[in-house]
Order: C-alpha cells, then sequence, then structure tokens
C-alpha cells in the first residue's frame, strides 16, 4: 500500500489508528462511524499532509445510519466532538505496575501510593484498593494464598517490598501488556478442511443449527471442539448470521446518539435528508409517533402470531444488549413468555407470546438492582471479562520460558480460578475490577442509569395494529438472541397437544 502496488485496503475500524500514509486519497466509510471524534480520525487518514484537506465518503447501510451520518457531519463541522470524564484507573493495570516496581527493585509501599495518585485515572485511588492490589501480587489473596506460585513479593526486613525470585521476574517480561488478544476459534467444515478464524465472542453465540455466512459458503453450526467451530454446509438457512469482530462492535457514542435524537425532533433538518430518509419519517409521524430527545417512545404491534414491542432508546449497541436482557428477564418474571429480542444501536425489539400491556412497569430503577447481579452472575460475559482481567494483573500467564498457553488453556484456568473466588473470595480484588470492567466497556452501566432517570414519568407507548416504518430496520437485524423460558414449554406443548390431536384423529 505505501509503495502504491494496492489501489485499497479494506479492514475493520481497527486499522485507522495505525496508517500514516500521505499518498492515501480517500476514506471510505462504509456504515456509521458511532462517534464524531471516530470520525475525524479516520477521515485524517487521506491526504495526512499539513496542507492539503482530507477526503471522505460516508457510505449508511440503512437508513438510521443516515440520521447517524448526517449527526456526524454537523459535529465535525461544527468541531463539537465525543469528550466525556475519563475512566478511573483499571486495579488490574495498577497490580502489573506493582509487580513491574517489584520486578526492578525493592519499593516502598507508602511512596508507590504517593506516586500513584498523582496520575489523573488514578487520583481517587483509595489506599484500600491499592493495599488490595498490593496483598494480591504479593500472596494472590486469601483465596490463592496457599498456593506458591502466587507469591510473587515478599516484605524485607526494613519494610520495603522486592520480587521473590527471577522466575518471576522473567515471566513478568514475558507477559507484559495492557492489550489481550480475542480469543479466535477455526471454522472447519466437519473435522477436516479450515475456512478461516472467527473470535470467540460470535462463537459463543452460536446454538446447534445456526445458520452463517463465511469464506463465501452458507455454514450450519455443528459444535465447538478444541478451540474449532465444527459445521456443514448448509442448502438454505433462515436469517444467517454474519460473523462479527472486536473493530465492528464499537457503540455509538453518547454525544452522537443525542444529536441523532436531535435530528429526528427537528423537522426542519428533515429536507437535508434523502428522499427515500423524508418519506421513512413521514410515514412515521402518521402511523405513530417521532422520538423526541425527552421521551423514551415504545411501540408494541402483533405480527405472525407474536407480539412485538420496541424501544426507541438510542443508548448503544453495548447498553440495549443488556437491556433487552434485563427486560426479557422481567417479562419472563410477569409471566409474557418472551421469545427473543435483538439490539441495534438505536432500538430494543422484544417478541413475545403475549402482550406488554404497561411498559413503564419495565422501566423501574430497580431494573440495574438485583436483575442486573442476577443476570451478571450466570452471563458467560463476566467469565470473559474475568479471564482478560486475569491476564493482565498476571494471574494468569499467556507465555512461559519455551512455551505460550493456547486460548483453551487460558480460558480453563481462569473458569477454574473465577469459581474458587467466587465460593471463598467474592470481594477479591480481580473479581472487584472484573464488575468494574463489565459495567464500563460491556453492559454501559452508566448510560442505562442516566436513560431510566430521563425517562422517568416521560414514556410515550403507542399500541399499533402493524408494525411501524421506524421498527423495521430492528426487525431485519440479523443475529437475534433466544430466550429460552416458559414460552419455548408453552410452545412445545402446543405443539404436542396437535400432534396427539392429529394421532388420534
Amino acid at each position: 500500500m505505501a509503495r502504491g502496488d494496492l489501489r485499497a485496503v479494506v479492514a475493520t475500524s481497527s486499522l485507522d489508528l495505525g496508517i500514516d500514509w500521505a499518498s492515501i486519497d480517500l476514506v471510505v466509510q462504509m456504515g456509521a462511524p458511532k462517534g464524531s471524534s471516530r470520525l475525524i480520525q479516520r477521515i485524517g487518514r487521506a491526504n495526512h499532509r499539513l496542507d492539503e484537506p482530507s477526503r471522505a465518503v460516508l457510505v449508511p447501510g440503512n437508513r438510521f445510519e443516515v440520521l447517524e451520518c448526517q449527526a456526524a457531519s454537523d459535529a465535525v463541522y461544527a468541531q463539537s466532538f465525543d469528550e466525556g470524564p475519563p475512566p478511573p484507573g483499571a486495579l488490574d493495570v495498577l497490580a502489573q505496575h506493582i509487580l513491574g516496581t517489584g520486578c526492578s527493585g525493592a519499593f516502598d509501599a507508602d511512596a508507590l501510593y504517593a506516586e500513584v495518585v498523582t496520575a489523573p485515572p488514578y487520583r481517587d485511588l483509595s489506599r484500600k484498593d491499592f493495599d488490595d492490589a498490593l496483598d494480591f501480587v504479593a500472596t494472590g489473596g486469601y483465596a490463592l494464598h496457599a498456593y506458591e506460585r502466587y507469591r510473587r513479593l515478599r516484605k524485607l526486613k526494613d519494610g520495603t517490598w522486592k520480587v521473590t525470585n527471577a522466575l518471576h521476574i522473567r515471566r513478568y517480561r514475558m507477559n507484559v501488556g495492557t492489550i489481550v488478544q480475542e480469543p479466535m476459534l477455526k471454522v472447519k467444515i466437519g473435522r477436516g478442511k479450515v475456512l478461516g478464524e472467527v473470535e470467540e465472542y460470535f462463537a459463543q453465540s452460536l446454538v446447534a443449527g445456526d445458520t452463517f455466512s463465511f469464506a463465501g459458503q452458507l455454514l450450519e453450526f455443528v459444535q465447538i471442539r478444541d478451540m474449532a467451530i465444527e459445521c456443514r454446509r448448509a442448502a438454505s438457512g433462515r436469517d444467517p448470521m454474519v460473523p462479527v469482530y472486536g473493530g465492528g462492535r464499537l457503540p455509538i457514542s453518547t454525544h452522537l446518539a443525542e444529536r441523532v435524537r436531535g435530528l429526528l425532533a427537528d423537522r426542519s433538518a428533515w429536507p437535508r435528508f434523502p428522499e427515500p430518509v423524508r418519506e421513512w419519517l413521514a410515514l412515521q409521524d402518521e402511523r405513530s409517533v417521532v422520538p423526541s430527545p425527552d421521551s423514551l417512545v415504545i411501540e408494541s404491534f402483533p405480527r405472525e402470531g407474536k407480539e412485538y414491542t420496541v424501544v426507541y432508546s438510542f443508548e448503544g449497541r453495548n447498553a440495549h444488549q443488556t437491556l433487552g436482557m434485563l427486560l426479557t428477564r422481567r417479562m419472563e418474571r410477569l409471566r409474557l413468555s418472551p421469545l427473543g429480542f435483538v439490539a441495534s444501536d438505536y432500538v430494543v425489539a422484544m417478541w413475545s407470546l403475549r402482550p406488554v400491556e404497561d411498559p413503564a412497569a419495565l422501566f423501574t430503577m430497580d431494573l440495574l438492582g438485583d436483575e442486573l447481579e442476577d443476570w451478571l452472575a450466570e452471563s458467560s460475559m463476566m467469565r470473559r471479562t474475568f479471564r482478560n482481567v486475569a491476564i493482565i494483573a498476571g494471574l494468569i500467564e499467556r507465555r512461559m520460558p519455551g512455551q505460550e498457553k493456547t486460548g483453551r488453556q487460558m480460558t480453563f484456568n481462569s473458569d477454574l480460578i473465577y469459581d474458587v473466588l467466587r465460593r471463598y473470595d467474592a470481594d477479591h480484588l480481580l473479581l472487584r475490577a472484573t464488575r468494574r470492567d463489565a459495567q464500563a466497556n460491556l453492559i454501559d452501566f452508566q448510560r442505562l442509569y442516566s436513560m431510566l432517570v430521563r425517562i422517568k414519568g416521560n414514556i410515550v407507548h403507542r399500541r399499533l395494529d402493524k408494525v411501524s416504518p421506524l421498527a423495521v430496520p430492528a426487525l431485519l437485524e440479523i443475529g437475534r438472541e433466544a430466550v429460552y423460558g416458559e414460552a419455548l414449554d408453552e410452545l412445545l406443548d402446543e405443539a404436542t397437544q396437535a400432534l396427539v390431536a392429529e394421532a388420534t384423529r
């Protein structure tokens, strides 16, 4: 590419940070950028010179993304970027720093704490959290202190701390760093030909019989064996999935979501949109209601024998994935028999056997209390997050002198330790770090909390006789989440009764 031998490069959004070639003519942004700061950084890859403008073409994938692209473009021209408060310093990174300090020589705990809190991310670090991190590095904590391998620091007679032996220094040097690569699974036809690799995140969403497109083929998932996905070729499949990767899972920023809501509510801005988008919004205004910044619009309607509920919350894919799980759990408790949900950056759409008559009952503040804790305790998401935290904190080494662990080995080791800590040391430093990391990066706890506060008393519910124009993109989303509960049992009972009736006729 730098020599000019390639005319174009197709890549995920994670490539935008590393390209610094002045000869790039144009950036083509496929889909919405998810943030004005991200957009301007990607545009800046083209004509990377002080005296030339950068050029880009934005290609939205649906009508919602047209709004998002317009909002992002407006934000760039207004020099309004996605600036939020910096996140607090991570406890697993702190543990790695403490170990690194011990590897370089003896240190005084009081002096190190005083130094750490001068860094802005750690300025509010409590002495208890620091001492817990020090104890974890030194002993492994209450549940792990009996194991010699976790005793990495020792206290000297003068009160300073130092690494216990040279082996820990070698291990630290081989594993230092805070970037944890997502484990990859090979995609195979049966136990034979390997077609390529997908991230574990996508693989864990598959159940037997699911179909997905990969390497130009339609495949049916069979099972996961030895860090490989075994598949068979499928002749046809309903709603085949498309593998997703970390570079494409960035949620829309809070700043850009607010601008999209503002564009929807500002009818004077509608003439700027393409004609199909203007017609789409006009039909929505006629048949239902257009979402506004200060309220939460919820639509419900019947379709193909099921009841659909669509929530226009505009809080980003991560927050909506969490919201979908929490709402369907609550619907299960209310005996509404939920069957599944789909989450995009803009909406959450759920379907059930019975209608949601009072949506306000679903959106109470305690939704993020015991409901969330119960779900997190059962979720594989916490195990994946713990694995990454344990790797960064040095509890699990990816590389050892003369060998490197496979993703399967690291997953097995981290799952075993996770279960031990949950049972015997529930307040362990790494479990606290896991919860904080999950709340900030995976479930977007703060965005959900802010949404519940904002919409209190401002829920607008529309009961429709059929799908609304704004709900169509949500129902066409690929990668639906199934909910296995009483609804499935009910459907099976109906099917069984139908078979019995047919057999006795």
